[in-house]
């Protein structure tokens, strides 16, 4: 009996480590990208494109000019539960504002791409840090779930300035889901349209799937015990934070794009997703484009499509 009782604890002991293990591990802000979040596969399919490093060389050049063109607005907001976010504000003539969200510990520049075209096509565009990455406070990564509230937060501050505003939302990986996300709260009209690309399904289903390509263990018992203690540290549990629970409620238009070649946010993420919506919806895939690749792997096709979904709901 007592050799049971001491095979139990010590069973739980385990698992509450590992629970807690994986929560700093993988929602703790970090001062940099873990690579090693990234499975092998995924890094392969990355090293191994010329025409996507041609394009990214492209890019590069194309948003240095969009960057030195004019001077970016530092802005801040307050969360109701104390943290300070913080934004750059790309200033245009016009009523048309693209809220552009960036994905898993990284931060604001990596949507710098996305909006120097959106600025072309007239749009003042507004690249917040996440909370917990880049200027923005807190310690806890809110995988999209946190983040769709602070999405509302900015929505509401351009809606204070422009009443007129019209609000497009676009989020690559966690970005993605937090707009997914963001798309199931009751969002002002302003708000026309959405475009996720690559997001996930829910924060349960790509840790699940993480936990399979990373270290080959199945989702019970550890991923019951990582919920638990994400419910205690960061306040939220995995299994609550899902993009296709939102998307059922929404009736925003939403346009799904994804690589064909994402090991790390699987293509099925991208069916689940597209089928949850009701309502205007469009998708797109993009061969060979490994995560977040999209739109350096064939940019013109990227663009082109989005340009034609949002015009259906603004004038461009």
């Amino acid at each position: 009996m007592i050799i049971a009782v001491i095979i139990i604890l010590s069973v739980l002991l385990i698992l509450a480590f590992s629970g807690m293990y994986f929560v700093y591990f993988a929602l703790y802000k970090k001062d940099g990208f873990n690579p090693g979040i990234v499975p092998e596969k995924e890094k392969e399919n990355r090293d191994g494109k010329r025409i996507t490093e041609r394009n990214r060389e492209s890019f590069s050049a194309f948003t240095e000019r969009f960057m030195n063109g004019h001077q970016a607005e530092i802005l801040e907001t307050e969360t109701d539960d104390g943290l300070t976010l913080k934004a750059e504000l790309h200033r245009n003539d016009s009523h048309r504002y693209a809220i552009l969200i960036h994905g898993y510990m990284g931060d604001r520049t990596q949507m710098r791409d996305i909006a120097a075209v959106y600025f072309q096509w007239g749009f003042s565009t507004l690249l917040p840090d996440n909370r917990a990455h880049g200027e923005s406070d807190g310690k806890w990564i809110g995988m999209g779930w946190l983040d769709k509230d602070d999405i509302l937060l900015w929505i509401r501050r351009i809606v204070a300035e422009d009443r007129n505003a019209e609000i497009v939302l676009h989020g690559v990986s966690m970005g993605g889901a937090a707009v997914m996300m963001a798309s199931g709260l009751s969002l002002p009209d302003n708000v026309k349209a959405i475009a996720e690309d690559c997001g996930y399904t829910s924060v349960w289903a790509i840790f699940r799937d993480e936990l399979k390509a990373l270290y080959h263990l199945p989702s019970f018992p550890l991923l019951h015990s990582f919920a638990l203690f994400s419910k205690l540290f960061a306040g939220y549990s995995p299994k609550e934070a899902s993009s296709i629970k939102a998307l059922k409620a929404s009736s925003i238009p939403i346009l799904f794009i994804h690589g064909d070649s994402d090991h790390f946010v699987g293509t099925y993420m991208l069916e689940l997703n597209y089928s949850a919506k009701q309502g205007e919806k469009e998708k797109l895939l993009i061969h060979d484009a490994g995560h977040a690749e999209a739109y350096l792997r064939e940019p013109e096709l990227y663009f082109s499509t989005l340009k034609a979904f949002l015009s259906n709901f603004m004038r461009i």
